[in-house]
């Protein structure tokens, strides 16, 4: 089951357009050390913006690690949404 306490996000500060990263830690990959995650602009909704699951390895190499409550309004939407439709699968 997955919560907020196995999320970890992470925001390289801008530097691409997938801006904001969510790690799912409790939902593991096949490759040893990759999990599922979801890259996100600022405004994911949005026909010009960004908000795919992708496969990733939490660490720096994503950005600065960051609280849940600093994501865009938006972005917290996305991953609660991706939280609740786990728990419900």
């Amino acid at each position: 089951m997955n919560s907020l306490k196995n999320v970890r996000i992470y925001d390289n500060g801008g530097k691409t357009f997938d801006r904001y990263t969510a790690v799912y830690m409790d939902q593991p990959e096949y490759q040893p050390g990759t999990f599922a995650a979801r890259g996100m602009s600022t405004n994911p909704f949005s026909p010009q913006g960004f908000g795919c699951s992708c496969v990733a390895s939490p660490g720096r190499h994503l950005g600065k690690r960051i609280k849940f409550e600093e994501l865009p309004p938006d972005c917290q939407r996305l991953v609660l949404q991706d939280i609740s439709t786990e728990e419900t699968a």
